[in-house]
C-alpha cells in the first residue's frame, strides 16, 4: 500500500502544471463605445448585437493613439479593442485601446 501511495505522489510531481492549471477567463473582443460611467466607473461596448458592461479599474491600461489616456480620454462611438477578465458575472478591463 506504501508503495502505491509513493508511486502516484511521484507521478503527481512529474505531472505537467498544466493538467492543474485553471481554464482562462480572459476575453479580447472590439468594439464601440455607446456609454461611458465615470461614477461606477465602467464602459458599455457595443459588439455585434450585444452590449457589454465593461467594468474599468485603475490597474487598467487605457491607450489612445499610442499613448497612454485615461478613462475621461475615452469618446462615445470610439472604436476599442478591450482584454477583460472575469470576475464572477462582471467583466474587469485588463487593457483597452481606442482607435
Amino acid at each position: 500500500m506504501k508503495r502505491s501511495a509513493v508511486l502516484i505522489s511521484f507521478l503527481l510531481a512529474l505531472a505537467p502544471s498544466a493538467l492543474w492549471a485553471q481554464p482562462s477567463h480572459t476575453l479580447s473582443f472590439s468594439g464601440r463605445v455607446v456609454a461611458i460611467h465615470y461614477q461606477r466607473p465602467r464602459i458599455d461596448v457595443r459588439v455585434g448585437e450585444k452590449t457589454l458592461e465593461v467594468t474599468v479599474t485603475p490597474n487598467t491600461s487605457i491607450q489612445r493613439a499610442g499613448e497612454y489616456a485615461t478613462l475621461a480620454s475615452l469618446r462615445l462611438g470610439d472604436r476599442v479593442e478591450v482584454l477583460a477578465a472575469r470576475s464572477g458575472k462582471m467583466l474587469v478591463a485588463q487593457s483597452i485601446t481606442a482607435h
